[in-house]
């Protein structure tokens, strides 16, 4: 029988641990990119409330626009990504806050939160604070504005038009 050379087992064992090093290199890649597509664009940026901490948030911040929309959906990802470059642009980090929709359980919040925050000309009108994605403006901790639409898809423009009607900008 013929011997092999030690050459040609080290020239092997390199092979097998560069072979090792991309898999390891592509596992990981991959893991960060489905993390990154996961992630709610919001994360980082503006802060982040659960519903039963907007009353002491609004204690110490009176005025500020609360985004309204659920993490797990992926129909907004795209008024979300032109929000998040809005918000840079126009330097909005702190007057934003984000309510994860999704993470509401119990609707009722909603009507405390109109009886609580909604001012007395949006009471009069049949404002549904539960519609996402939504902005809701506060103003001394009352709700002055909300982007409310219903019938159709949300847009940049309309909250840009939102914004710069309740002069945020």
């Amino acid at each position: 029988m013929r011997e092999i050379p030690k050459k040609n087992y080290i020239i092997f064992a390199l092979v097998i641990i560069v072979s090792l090093g991309i898999v390891a290199y592509c596992v990981r890649w991959y893991q960060m990119s489905q993390s990154v597509e996961k992630s709610n664009v919001m994360d980082g940026l503006v802060s982040e409330l659960k519903s039963d901490e907007l009353s002491s948030y609004l204690l110490d911040n009176p005025n500020v626009i609360v985004y309204l929309a659920p993490s797990d959906s992926t129909e907004n990802k795209s008024l979300e990504d032109k929000l998040h470059d809005l918000i840079i642009r126009k330097e909005l980090t702190n007057e934003f806050i984000y309510l994860d929709s999704s993470m509401i359980t119990d609707s009722s919040i909603y009507d405390d939160y109109e009886d609580k925050y909604l001012s007395d000309t949006l009471k009069n009108q049949s404002i549904d604070l539960s519609v996402t994605p939504n902005l809701w403006y506060f103003r001394d901790g009352k709700i002055m504005d909300v982007m409310n639409t219903v019938s159709r898809v949300s847009s940049i423009q309309d909250v840009e038009h939102f914004l710069d009607k309740n002069g945020v900008y």
